[in-house]
């Protein structure tokens, strides 16, 4: 019995490393509008497998989270920040950064690009 449950916990461990990928959630811009705040045009866009992509209007909101919540455990999120946009409160940052070690998912903060 020991022996069952040792093969199949480490059958479970190669698949959840196998589904372990790289994450990139990068910050941009949309089109300037005249009378419209560059902070309202900023968007973050969380870049998934097969070239799908998620965006979001506000950093570390409910839905963001919800969609790095989905992420594989074992994977890693690279913050890629904008050096031309300004970055999201640190506050925020350090918000996501402890959810995703939550999560069991790593984060790198790479506030330029």
């Amino acid at each position: 019995m020991k022996t069952t449950t040792l093969i199949f916990l480490c059958l479970t461990l190669n698949i959840a490393v196998g589904w372990a990928e790289d994450f990139h959630l990068k910050q941009t811009q949309i089109a300037y509008t005249p009378g419209v705040t560059l902070e309202s045009l900023t968007r973050y866009v969380l870049e998934l497998p097969d070239h799908h992509s998620q965006t979001f209007t506000n950093f570390a909101s409910k839905a963001m989270m919800d969609a790095v919540a989905s992420l594989p455990r074992g994977s890693v999120l690279y913050y890629d920040g904008s050096g031309l946009i300004a970055p999201p409160k640190q506050v925020q940052i350090d918000a996501l950064e402890a959810f995703c070690k939550k999560k069991g998912i790593g984060f790198i903060n790479s506030p330029t690009n």
